[in-house]
């Protein structure tokens, strides 16, 4: 891998470092590929859209493990066909280019869910 010297506000500091505690020792990695696209205006490779898929997947329903205790968690059917309703819509807002694809993963996990809510 090449040496890059890039310069960072102090500022923005906090963020890179908040960023590498989370992913631990691949972060710098990550950071450097993802300047890297930023500055080429390269997209995301066909073979690591599967990947994009599932992370996006877990940012937005990963935490539903069971459909019964997800409703259960948030008080009633109601609530949890609001939350996820709410979550589709930020989906849609943030990821519209693989949002399809995002729900086809949340059919196919949580069917019930799915039908109750009309996705």
């Amino acid at each position: 891998m090449p040496d890059y010297k890039v310069y960072i506000p102090e500022a923005k500091a906090p963020i890179l470092y908040q960023y590498k505690e989370h992913f631990g020792k691949n972060a710098s990695c990550m950071v450097v590929e993802f300047m890297e696209n930023a500055l080429t205006g390269k997209e995301t490779a066909a073979e690591n859209m599967g990947a994009e898929i599932s992370r996006v997947y877990e940012i937005y329903f990963g935490d539903i493990s069971n459909e019964r205790e997800f409703i259960h968690l948030l008080g009633g059917k109601q609530s949890a066909e609001t939350a996820i309703n709410n979550r589709s819509t930020e989906l849609y807002k943030k990821y519209p280019d693989i949002y399809l694809d995002v729900i086809a993963q949340f059919k196919e996990h949580h069917p019930n869910l799915a039908k109750s809510k009309g996705i």
